[in-house]
């Protein structure tokens, strides 16, 4: 499987949803939950292509073990959702999100 044919049906398959019994509210989260955990490996692997090839020629359809992560990382999200956040233990996929956009690390004008 690639990550580009990662469809609602597969998506509602692995976190145990029937398609036709969620709401547009709750497909359009699904979504969302889709385009946050391909950005996050994207980010992670430094590959921007889904379909097509990134300046250096890789994309993410070339690993099909990857479609599989970005299925975790949803289902990981979706079944998270309502969980509170500990100080002292919080979300691993939300800091590493986070991190990999904080711009506060650094001192002085940014």
């Amino acid at each position: 499987m690639k990550v580009s044919e990662l469809t609602l049906q597969t998506i509602c398959s692995q976190i145990r949803e029937n398609p036709e019994e969620l709401s547009a509210a709750e497909k359009e989260l699904i979504e969302a939950y889709k385009d946050a955990a391909i950005s996050y490996i994207k980010t992670r692997c430094g590959i921007d292509g889904v379909e097509v090839p990134d300046e250096k020629g890789r994309m993410l359809d070339n690993y099909p073990d990857i479609a599989v992560a970005v299925l975790v990382l949803i289902s990981d999200m979706y079944d998270n959702r309502q969980t509170t956040v500990d100080s002292k233990n919080p979300n691993k996929v939300v800091e590493n999100i986070i991190g990999q956009h904080d711009f506060n690390l650094v001192g002085g004008a940014g």
